[in-house]
């Protein structure tokens, strides 16, 4: 428990700076970032497995974003998610690293619609079992402003798993995470 309040600390303390940063490069103009929460459902597919194939989910993700450019803002994510196997227990995954979105301008308002991608890494455990993967998410997603500065969205994504590492991935266990799809629904705050 306390990896993950270091890296929540950690991430609030990243975002502090880059927006800081960002307000004092671009002077009292208006600054475009954005911090949000979600939640919905993952599933997980394993490989190099004889085991069953996990089920669907709970998953929660925290991301905060500063805009770079106009429509490419770069920031970090935070995400946690359960996925239960049957005749196993269930796997828990605590993620986080680098996420990028680009928000072309494809939709009419109060529609905007936008691609994201990443790069991080997840600490995964089913008792006694720990392990460490490397992940890339990628997805797409749709949001709807609400009153000022509040956003509604829903994503659609994926995450591709590139390194596992640990005892819960050694030969003949549940398998290697390789990519796993996800739907979810969230709320944000944006300038």
């Amino acid at each position: 428990m306390r990896v993950g309040a270091a890296a929540v600390a950690a991430c609030v303390a990243v975002q502090a700076s880059l927006l800081l940063a960002s307000r004092e490069a671009r002077g009292q103009a208006s600054v475009n970032w954005d911090v949000g929460a979600q939640a919905g459902a993952m599933k997980r597919f394993t490989t190099s497995t004889q085991a069953s194939q996990p089920g669907f989910g709970p998953a929660f993700e925290l991301q905060g974003h500063v805009a770079l450019i106009p429509m490419f803002r770069v920031g970090l994510y935070l995400a946690q998610d359960i996925s239960p196997m049957p005749g196993w227990p269930a796997r828990q995954f605590y993620e986080g690293g680098l996420h990028v979105k680009w928000t072309p301008p494809l939709l009419a308002s109060p529609w905007r619609s936008y691609l994201f991608a990443g790069f991080g890494a997840a600490y995964v455990r089913q008792d006694p079992r720990e392990g460490t993967l490397l992940e890339v998410p990628a997805g797409l997603g749709v949001a709807l402003k609400l009153r000022a500065p509040w956003e509604l969205f829903a994503e659609l994504g994926g995450r591709a798993g590139v390194a596992f590492l640990g005892g819960v991935y050694d030969a003949g266990n549940t398998g290697k995470d390789s990519f796993a799809v996800s739907l979810s629904v969230g709320v944000s705050l944006s300038d």
